[in-house]
């Protein structure tokens, strides 16, 4: 490995344990974070390690063959549970995901006479492998390439269940929060296939002219960068709302338990949920409570003095969509209007979509163009070319 890239690992490797300083010290969410500061703190350390082992670290200081490589074991089962408890209510860890770290106890288990070893002999056991230790690392090996896939899909499964769950009770979603979280956990799991390819390649004795290993800890390098930049950035990212959390679980509760004991006489409310419905469109149209950013299912209801139930059901069953999707397509027909006054010619874009209720240029631009087929400006634009041929 030339000079170059050693830098860039060891420079991962120290913003990665700096990572983890701040993420210990973020005082909301502090399962998760603590959860994913260890995980940065363990990136920093096996960058470290890596970079070193082209120094000759191994050969000077035997007691750390396959000490770093336990790591491995826990790496993607510290990035779930991190996904688990940030969208989750959980105050304490339990004790039932202690069995996620059970590969890393096997594994040590499995290595324990390797590790009671002099320096001499481990150095002999590492150049010339017996059959044990040979089948054990492959079995390792293939182990936690299979861990890593299957994680990571769990942990992008979790974070798309709490999107959707959220938008059934929010007009506006933390995008930042989920973006930043996606885009770790698919670099990483990128990061995992380009190491899984390499170790198949070393297995059937295959050189590509590329290291693979190499590449796959740069994308380390880049996944810490990506979560650092969005501490400097977006600091709250890390600080997500628990009580927010917690009243959409247990509203979400409440709806599970509430839809499956009216289930069997939905048909003889559908003639209130009609009635319902003509009152939600009178206040949606007359009041616009939708010009709030803020937004929620509860307050909505409130507002039509019906139960949070009964309001959801109305948008899920006769307006087939989501409380997220329904309040936004009033706020994009309410950019429509505005954009039509003559008075508002003058008006910036982005003034039109805060007086229409979003909140960010990014939502607006694209639920705007998820509901039109056009962006803001394409539409603007259109407009404006109709006016003047008429």
């Amino acid at each position: 490995m030339n000079t170059f890239l050693q830098v860039i690992l060891y420079v991962g490797a120290i913003q990665g344990i700096l990572l983890s300083l701040f993420l210990f010290s973020v005082k909301s969410n502090r399962i998760s974070n603590r959860l994913l500061g260890l995980l940065t703190l363990l990136w920093g350390i096996f960058l470290l390690a890596y970079g070193l082992q082209f120094a000759g670290m191994y050969s000077k200081y035997p007691h750390f063959i396959k000490v770093f490589y336990q790591f491995l074991f826990v790496f993607f089962s510290l990035l779930y549970l991190q996904i688990k408890y940030l969208v989750s209510d959980y105050k304490k860890f339990q004790k039932r995901d202690f069995i996620h770290f059970l590969p890393l106890i096997i594994s040590i288990l499995l290595y324990s006479n390797f590790f009671i070893q002099s320096a001499e002999v481990k150095l002999q056991i590492n150049a010339n492998k017996s059959e044990y230790y040979r089948i054990l690392q492959i079995l390792g090996d293939e182990f936690i390439a299979f861990q890593g896939i299957i994680y990571s899909i769990t942990a992008l499964l979790l974070l798309n269940r709490y999107r959707k769950k959220i938008q059934d009770y929010e007009s506006t979603v933390e995008k930042k929060l989920i973006a930043v979280q996606n885009i770790g956990i698919s670099l990483n799991l990128f990061s995992w296939i380009i190491g899984t390819v390499g170790i198949q390649f070393y297995y059937f004795h295959v050189k590509p002219e590329v290291d693979l290993f190499t590449i796959s800890y740069l994308v380390m390098v880049v996944v810490i960068y990506v979560i650092s930049f969005a501490a400097i950035k977006s600091p709250e990212i890390f600080k997500l709302n628990r009580h927010k959390i917690k009243i959409i679980d247990l509203a979400d509760k409440i709806l599970k338990n509430e839809n499956t004991a009216k289930s069997e006489n939905l048909l003889s409310q559908e003639s209130e949920l009609v009635e319902l419905d003509k009152r939600l469109q009178e206040l949606m149209n007359k009041e616009k409570p939708y010009l709030n950013p803020e937004l929620t299912l509860s307050e909505l209801a409130n507002l039509l003095n019906t139960s949070r139930t009964q309001l959801s059901n109305v948008i899920n069953q006769l307006h087939e969509i989501n409380f997220y999707k329904f309040i936004n397509q009033y706020r994009v027909e309410e950019v429509k209007k505005i954009m039509l006054a003559p008075e508002n010619e003058n008006l910036k874009l982005i003034s039109i979509a805060y007086d229409a209720g979003f909140n960010s240029k990014a939502s607006f631009n694209r639920i705007f163009k998820q509901m039109t087929g056009m962006t803001p400006s394409e539409y603007f634009f259109k407009i404006k070319n109709s006016q003047v041929s008429a």
